[in-house]
């Protein structure tokens, strides 16, 4: 073998090595390449451009889990549930401590109507990484539509505490709260969103409708006197501010807020037995009977306003024009106790006392404290 052959076949075998190590390095490089292109295109919400390139970098290095991972990502985004959970689970069975493959598995979880497997997806994130707010916040979706109501209190607490400035983890944990009937724990929370949102009407709304709940007037009337000044044209406040008025005996003030209601036509029934409750106290007899009626021609069946109508003539000493509308009431509503009561007093008025006796028996059955 000449010399010149000899040192030609070891440069061949050098090129060849070097074409090697070119091809195994481009097959590291080039699907980096792509991924950062996917990357751009994903944060873009270009996620069809996004879930492509994804694809092209798989098909260079079928081991790549990020790749696997951002197509299922990609086609979540495209609401392509069911192609997202495959390629997520293929990710996480190249990589199984990859926190935001279980992360995105848990949301299709949710899309897919499988809460249970999304708190136990969303649990694994937390143990991979147990500073993932959205992870806890996620979770206490999941289990607050399985109604674990209290459990997700816990886990919005947790997404606060790490995200203090999500708003949407705030309003989540009142809805919770609220299912619970801790309204002092929903007013919390509202005190804590509108901590970093001072000008949130609605927040301000809510909280004050909470504090009408567990009737804390004065702090349900602030409330609402600040919600207005922020959106003077909320008019569902102005109703509940009106309710706020009636229960501390302010009547002007609330007959002047359900009057507003009633212009709007908002919540017109229920605006215009509130105005008559109001009118009465005030002992404004024909107001008051004006709007009953109004309200039985709305809603033929509410027993609560013949009560009312009888109250009101009882109150003008026509007792036996009352007992209509007792009897209506009862019609209506059969196991009215009140109605019942009425109606006996208005008898015994009339003197009509063994007719007054068997109503006030039945009040007394139905409701034990009127014996």
């Amino acid at each position: 073998m000449s010399r010149k052959f000899l040192f030609s076949g070891i440069i061949a075998f050098f090129v060849l090595v070097i074409a090697a190590v070119l091809i195994w390095s481009s097959r590291k490089t080039i699907p980096g390449k792509i991924v950062e292109k996917a990357i751009a295109f994903y944060e873009e919400k270009k996620f069809t451009e996004s879930f492509n390139m994804y694809k092209k970098a798989y098909r260079w290095d079928h081991q790549s889990s990020r790749a696997l991972l951002g197509m299922g990502q990609s086609a979540y985004y495209l609401d392509n549930y069911d192609q997202a959970f495959e390629y997520i689970n293929q990710s996480i069975m190249l990589d199984s401590l990859a926190a935001e493959s279980f992360f995105y598995r848990g949301l299709i979880g949710i899309k897919r109507d499988d809460k249970a497997q999304a708190i136990r997806d969303f649990s694994r994130v937390i143990s991979l990484d147990s500073l993932h707010a959205q992870a806890y916040y996620h979770r206490g979706v999941a289990r607050a539509a399985l109604l674990d109501f209290k459990g997700s209190v816990d886990d919005y607490k947790k997404a606060m505490s790490m995200d203090s400035d999500n708003i949407e983890t705030y309003l989540k944990s009142v809805e919770a709260h609220s299912a619970l009937e801790d309204f002092k724990g929903a007013i919390g929370d509202y005190d804590k969103l509108l901590s970093i949102d001072l000008d949130n009407d609605e927040a301000l709304a809510n909280r004050g409708y909470l504090k009408l709940n567990i009737n804390d007037l004065d702090g349900a009337l602030a409330d609402f006197n600040k919600a207005l000044a922020i959106n003077p044209a909320n008019i569902d406040v102005v109703f509940n501010r009106g309710s706020v008025y009636a229960k501390k005996g302010e009547f002007q003030p609330a007959i002047d807020d359900f009057t507003r209601a009633i212009e709007q036509r908002h919540k017109l029934p229920r605006a215009l037995y509130n105005r008559a409750l109001a009118n009465l106290n005030l002992q404004r007899f024909n107001e008051t009977m004006k709007d009953l009626r109004k309200v039985t021609d709305l809603e033929p069946d509410n027993a609560d306003a013949y009560l009312t109508m009888g109250v009101v003539t009882s109150m003008k000493m026509d007792f036996a024009g009352s007992l209509p509308f007792y009897d209506k009431a009862i019609a209506i509503k059969p196991g009215m106790a009140q109605a019942y009561f009425n109606r006996g007093v208005s008898k015994g008025n009339l003197k009509r006392h063994a007719d007054a006796l068997p109503d006030y028996n039945k009040a007394i059955e139905l409701r034990e404290n009127y014996a």
